[in-house]
């Protein structure tokens, strides 16, 4: 006869006394422009969801690392998806004023979950995408498995990986004149703020989707000024005085 084993219950949600970088980048920017509804693509064990105050939250992710239920309301909606269906067939009737893209660390998805969040958002909304500057050669290689495997045969350790999300700003900067943008670096994970603005129109450096979905960490030191990086308190201002004006609106 052989031994059943007994289910394991879902993990409780994360629980922090202090919002993670991310929750207190979406806050700043929350309360500045007044924002009611919010879009996580990628939850995960939601240390940044669970920290972020704004009325109305959604999240997403295929699978979630605890029970969802626990902390589902009225206002706290949670998907248990991918990203790609979430679009298709939930994103509701309302645009999101801020929206989180932390979900799979590949190129080609971080491009499908921005054009559909652009289907979503308005000239009102805020665009926050994670981990848009590897932290070396390893942790820019699409494939996590291979991105440690390749730095602990080089004689490196730890597990830091982003995969090549880093691509995207070259993307916004060649193919969406509409976005203006800042890569928050220094106070946390970098990530890339990204919002609708008229200003000067872009010369493309590449002008091919083919050429940048190629490009390697060594391109990315070549033409490291294509992400604009910023101090998180610059990049956060730009991106709300534009949205405020926009509103009508000053601080």
């Amino acid at each position: 006869m052989s031994e059943t084993t007994a289910p394991v219950p879902p993990s409780p949600p994360v629980a922090t006394t202090r919002p993670t970088h991310s929750a207190r980048r979406v806050n700043a920017i929350a309360a500045r422009i007044g924002a009611r509804r919010y879009l996580e693509i990628g939850v995960s064990r939601g240390e940044t969801f669970l920290g972020v105050q704004v009325p109305e939250r959604v999240g997403v992710d295929p699978r979630f690392v605890f029970d969802p239920a626990a902390i589902a309301s009225a206002t706290t909606r949670l998907h248990a998806m991918t990203s790609d269906r979430f679009f298709a067939e939930a994103a509701g009737t309302e645009p999101y004023d801020i929206v989180f893209i932390d979900g799979l660390h590949v190129f080609e998805q971080v491009v499908r979950d921005l054009t559909n969040t652009l289907a979503w958002t308005t000239w009102r909304s805020a665009i926050l995408i994670d981990d848009t500057l590897p932290s070396d050669v390893y942790s820019s290689h699409p494939n996590r498995g291979e991105a440690v495997r390749l730095r602990h045969a080089a004689g490196g350790s730890g597990g830091a990986w982003r995969g090549d999300v880093f691509k995207i700003a070259f993307l916004i900067h060649d193919f969406f004149p509409m976005l203006d943008y800042r890569t928050i670096v220094g106070s946390g994970n970098p990530q890339t703020l990204a919002w609708r603005a008229a200003g000067p129109l872009r010369t493309p450096l590449f002008n091919s989707l083919e050429r940048i979905s190629r490009l390697s960490w060594f391109d990315l030191q070549a033409h490291r000024e294509v992400l604009r990086p910023a101090p998180e308190a610059e990049a956060i201002a730009l991106c709300t005085e534009a949205i405020l004006a926009r509103q009508g609106l000053s601080f």
